[in-house]
């Protein structure tokens, strides 16, 4: 009897369940960010596709993209051979405490015969300082790896979010939004970062496995609330929901205008580098 009960419900969990999702109107993709870094910054632009599409989101062509920061403007000119993707004529450094506006024009996202104009406005945090990463190797037979532990000051009267990043003998390590760490300042009120843990290279991934001798470096990004929050809602919809048969998602939080998705971001950047041995 209990093999027979143990059938029906074995039979019964692997039965298949179409899933019929609606389409819904074209809403624009922003993705974009200036940062401290010296280099030509860019903004991708794209329109959203349906849940269980084979194929990458469309990209928007021929859009008229500024950047505006203080009293300068600079023009985003669309790469010739990548559609969607406008780039700064050139390069330059963004700076602490300056506030980035993003417009983008001449696209018409709904097809209706009217052009529509977004926009976006970040402001770059910084203050915090960056000391040093130390690296501590713990053998295990569940999960061995590097550790990876970081110190750094930030101002205690000020609210700060952080964003981490790590590479391998200069290889990006999380180069995805689900691999990107993100914390906010709130455990610790000294202003004081004693070596807190940001991240594990574990011996189970081969692009992850450190040898003694290779290169760890460290990122730390100082970015706004908005964006934090943003990476927060993005990565929770792509866990997913538990139970599997819980209330409908909504769309995760965007600071673009205009029902627009994405974000368009301003941050700081600190790096360094540790040694494994």
């Amino acid at each position: 009897m209990i093999l027979i009960i143990a059938a029906i419900f074995t039979s019964a969990c692997t039965e298949p369940i179409d899933i019929e999702l609606d389409s819904t109107y074209d809403r624009l993709v922003v993705e974009g960010a200036v940062t401290t870094d010296s280099m030509n910054h860019y903004v991708i632009l794209s329109i959203t596709s349906d849940y269980f599409s084979h194929s990458h989101s469309p990209r928007i062509a021929e859009a008229f993209v500024e950047l505006s920061f203080g009293s300068e403007t600079i023009q985003l000119i669309e790469n010739e051979g990548v559609p969607g993707l406008y780039e700064a004529p050139y390069a330059f450094r963004g700076v602490i405490g300056t506030t980035y506006d993003l417009d983008i024009s001449q696209v018409d996202v709904d097809q209706d015969g009217v052009e529509e104009f977004y926009n976006a406005s970040s402001t770059m945090a910084g203050g915090s300082e960056l000391h040093y990463i130390e690296l501590k190797y713990y053998p295990s037979s569940f999960a061995s790896g590097y550790a990876v532990f970081m110190y750094a000051n930030h101002p205690p009267e000020q609210r700060d979010w952080f964003g981490f990043k790590l590479s391998k003998n200069g290889i990006l390590l999380t180069n995805s939004l689900s691999e990107y760490s993100v914390m906010s300042d709130d455990i610790f009120d000294d202003g004081y970062f004693p070596g807190i843990p940001v991240g594990f290279l574990s011996d189970d991934e081969t692009e992850q496995e450190v040898f003694p001798g290779d290169t760890v470096t460290f990122e730390l990004d100082c970015i706004e609330e908005a964006y934090y929050n943003f990476v927060i809602e993005a990565q929770t919809e792509i866990a997913g929901y538990y139970p599997l048969f819980s209330g409908p998602p909504s769309n995760v939080i965007s600071n673009i205008s205009n029902g627009a998705l994405g974000v368009f971001a301003a941050y700081s950047v600190q790096r360094t580098y540790a040694i494994a041995e």
